[in-house]
């Protein structure tokens, strides 16, 4: 092997290693600045083939529009029509965009009320058929603790995923949430909804 090779290679490897600790360093650093809230709900939203392109795949901006529209509509339902004037603007979200191995993409979020804890003002039920009857499968639970929050969102960077915040985010701190466990917590909303 020659020299040029060699130093070739050694480039090669100290790029991977940079690049696989850049995201290290990125992921924490999301985590660091989740931390800070008491997030009230975890969210999964996936979507249904049918609402996908001819890859199986919904294109990312109408992937958007779909989770923007949701939380739209819960703050509507929170806060009515004008929400979004309101001091608060709302509920706040930190979003973990992910590819499924199939190439379909999905959400994670966490989620908090400006008032009071979320998992008290709707019910999850509810919004789960919701998500489900428009775009496909989801999964809301309410966390168990703050340290499931620390990681939830940020991994997703570590995939090679996206994080994106509501533009609310950090205006308001939410309440503080009892983690204690909460008995619908024994059967979390996930699935299919039987139909």
């Amino acid at each position: 092997m020659s020299l040029a090779e060699s130093d070739q290679q050694l480039c090669q490897l100290l790029t991977t290693q940079f690049n696989q600790s850049g995201v290290r360093l990125q992921s924490q650093a999301y985590a660091d600045l989740l931390r800070r809230s008491s997030w009230q709900q975890f969210w999964t939203l996936t979507f249904r083939p049918t609402k996908s392109g001819s890859n199986g795949s919904m294109h990312p901006e109408a992937a958007d529009k779909a989770f923007r529209f949701f939380v739209s509509s819960i703050n509507r339902s929170l806060y009515g029509r004008v929400w979004s004037k309101r001091s608060h603007c709302g509920i706040q979200w930190a979003r973990g965009q992910e590819w499924h191995r199939d190439g379909r993409l999905h959400f994670h979020a966490v989620v908090a009320a400006p008032d009071e804890d979320i998992n008290r003002l709707i019910s999850r039920y509810e919004w789960h058929e919701f998500w489900y009857r428009e775009f496909g499968r989801n999964r809301i639970e309410a966390p168990r603790s703050q340290m499931d929050i620390t990681g939830y969102v940020s991994k997703y960077v570590s995939k090679g995923g996206e994080v994106d915040v509501s533009r609310n985010f950090g205006a308001w701190v939410p309440p503080k949430i009892d983690y204690s466990p909460r008995p619908e917590q024994g059967a979390l909303i996930t699935g299919d909804s039987g139909k």
